[in-house]
């Protein structure tokens, strides 16, 4: 049986490693006396296991976080380290972080719904039972989060 890594198998990961150096798919398949067709497959194949790996994590924590604030337009960033901290404080949740961090947190994982010192388009924010962050653009989880929110 050949070895796994997580979802993805060793030849997948290999092919992953190399391309990542910039090798093309023929210089790949060289590489591994393979065609490249079968690299292009791999790669895809990997690619696409990723996809869905990152998109069940994204499930499982919009269906388990134990707090979920969307954060609507026209708030100004430097109220939402305070809005997350308050609203954790009222779960019994500590937040691992500070104002800098969830600061950056949103500027960076949701870079598109912000403008100047506001958030243009809302933004999910998601407290983990172990005080962690993470932040979503709403508009890339909304189906699935009221999907999940049915259940």
């Amino acid at each position: 049986m050949p070895k796994r890594y997580g979802l993805l198998t060793e030849n997948q990961l290999r092919v992953l490693k190399l391309r990542a150096r910039g090798l093309t798919l023929r210089e790949v398949a060289r590489k591994l006396n393979v065609s490249h067709q079968a690299i292009a497959f791999a790669e895809k194949s990997a690619m696409e296991k990723i996809r869905l790996a990152k998109e069940t994590l994204v499930a499982y924590r919009l269906a388990t976080a134990p707090l979920k604030i969307i954060v609507k337009p026209d708030t100004k960033l430097v109220d939402i380290p305070r809005i997350i901290i308050e609203e954790s404080d009222k779960k019994k949740i500590k937040v691992k972080g500070d104002f800098t961090l969830i600061f950056k947190l949103i500027r960076f994982k949701a870079r598109k719904c912000v403008e100047g010192n506001k958030v243009k388009e809302p933004v999910i924010i998601l407290v983990e039972h172990n005080g962690e962050i993470d932040v979503y653009p709403y508009k890339d989880v909304e189906q699935l989060y009221k999907q999940i929110q049915e259940l």
